[in-house]
């Protein structure tokens, strides 16, 4: 499809496709209507049933009306069909085309509905049409002649299910189907390619403010809404960055009255004194977390790395510190940067381990997705709370004491990490009791080095 096509709104887009579908059936349909022989009525004139019967031919030796097969028998025919009929003067015309009495014929038939068609019929009280004073027959017609004692007996094929210019009409459709076909097939695919890159923007957006702008193109309304889209992720990127670097400056500002509190704290009792530094200690953890997360999580270069690797060096280091973590699984390759993952894992380790002691990993590689499970069998979460836990400055439960745990941010920042390399983090209460958080990201299989 042409540029220019492209660029052309929806409606006009879909319009132009109607079009040129509507030309190409059409042109089938003249070139069938050309080049196909029309449908030939299947009439059978008496001439025809009086040769099978025995009667010499008339010089028609160019009709193709399907010959028909005779039987002989010592019985006389009578009408096998209900709805057929006989008439004396219809017997009397074959018994004189045969020429034998007319109590050695026999003629049923099933009397015709369409006096005028195909041609101009004069209609007669016994129901069957007659053109050039021929009697035509276009139903069902039985006949039998006696000769020397033997009856030889003439009936009309039935008609087949679907006749010859029915299959004809089938291949015209098909045909003409065939020949639309590829052009919606264009115009389905150029529609719908730059609504799914825009769709796949959007989701981009919704992750992550600073994402590459959506590419503008495809039809006029595509277009519009990756420019408005464009506008609104530049105002929220302009937002998101006033707040930050508020929240930022806040922070910042705060560490100087802290340091005067502690400076002049020092000559106070011990009594006093051990409790407040113990306050602007944990003030001053809450601001360089806070600075952290506002500044937002920095992904450097991504490399291919095996997940398993990552969480059992994690685990050493924890085993250094004297804590319970369990690795289990197979390896899992995906494409990140180690320390990002690094401090993603961490923070979930942290955090089974604040509030229950040990850990249980278990790494999975299946169907596409490389997956880490981090169990514990600590209080678990009531399900509501189960999503906000990876809020900001949400610790779950409120009743919790700051000796078992930080402030609110790992959960949020290790859910940012997984984000930046297209995952994501869930949490669920764990069967027996306990939290279990799976982090899934987008596997990467042909990174894993060949065995």
């Amino acid at each position: 499809m042409s540029g220019w096509l492209r660029r052309l709104p929806i409606f006009w887009q879909t319009l132009l496709l109607v079009l040129a579908c509507l030309l190409v059936a059409q042109a089938m349909s003249i070139a069938m209507f050309v080049s196909v022989r029309p449908p030939r009525p299947q009439v059978y004139p008496m001439g025809d049933i009086a040769e099978a019967l025995g009667a010499p031919r008339h010089g028609r030796d160019d009709d193709d009306t399907p010959r028909l097969a005779t039987q002989l028998t010592r019985s006389a025919p009578t009408a096998d069909t209900e709805g057929m009929v006989t008439d004396s003067s219809m017997v009397s015309r074959l018994a004189e085309r045969l020429g034998v009495p007319v109590s050695c014929v026999r003629l049923f038939y099933e009397a015709d509905q369409s006096a005028t068609y195909p041609f101009r019929f004069k209609k007669v009280d016994s129901g069957v049409p007659i053109r050039h004073g021929e009697p035509m027959f276009f139903n069902t017609v039985l006949a039998g002649v006696q000769k020397d004692g033997v009856w030889r007996v003439v009936r009309t094929p039935d008609k087949p299910w679907i006749s010859p210019w029915q299959q004809r009409t089938v291949l015209w459709f098909v045909l003409s189907a065939l020949m639309v076909l590829p052009l919606a097939f264009l115009f389905a695919r150029q529609l719908a390619s730059p609504i799914r890159r825009f769709a796949a923007a959007a989701d981009r957006v919704g992750h992550d403010p600073r994402a590459p702008a959506v590419p503008v193109g495809g039809p006029a309304e595509v277009r519009l809404a990756a420019q408005a889209l464009t506008a609104m992720q530049l105002r929220l990127s302009e937002t998101l960055a006033e707040r930050t670097a508020m929240i930022a400056a806040i922070a910042h500002d705060l560490r100087t009255p802290l340091a005067r509190i502690a400076f002049r704290i020092e000559t106070a009792p011990d009594a006093l004194r051990k409790p407040v530094q113990s306050d602007v200690e944990q003030m001053r953890a809450m601001i360089a977390a806070t600075i952290g997360f506002v500044r937002g999580v920095h992904v450097g270069e991504k490399k291919g790395l095996d997940l398993l690797a990552l969480v059992q060096r994690i685990a050493s280091h924890c085993h250094e510190m004297g804590s319970k973590v369990s690795v289990a699984g197979s390896p899992a390759w995906v494409e990140g940067d180690s320390v990002a993952l690094e401090r993603l894992f961490q923070n979930i380790i942290d955090n089974a381990l604040a509030y229950a002691g040990s850990a249980e990993i278990t790494v999975i590689a299946d169907e596409g997705r490389a997956c880490v499970k981090v169990a514990d069998r600590g209080p678990g979460l009531p399900e509501p709370m189960l999503d906000d836990a990876f809020r900001p400055f949400n610790r779950g439960d409120p009743s919790r004491s700051r000796q078992t745990g930080g402030i609110g941010l790992g959960l949020a920042i290790a859910r940012s990490i997984a984000a930046e390399h297209g995952g994501t983090v869930t949490a669920a209460n764990r069967d027996g009791g306990g939290l279990v958080v799976t982090t899934e990201f987008p596997a990467a299989p042909h990174l894993a080095p060949a065995s």
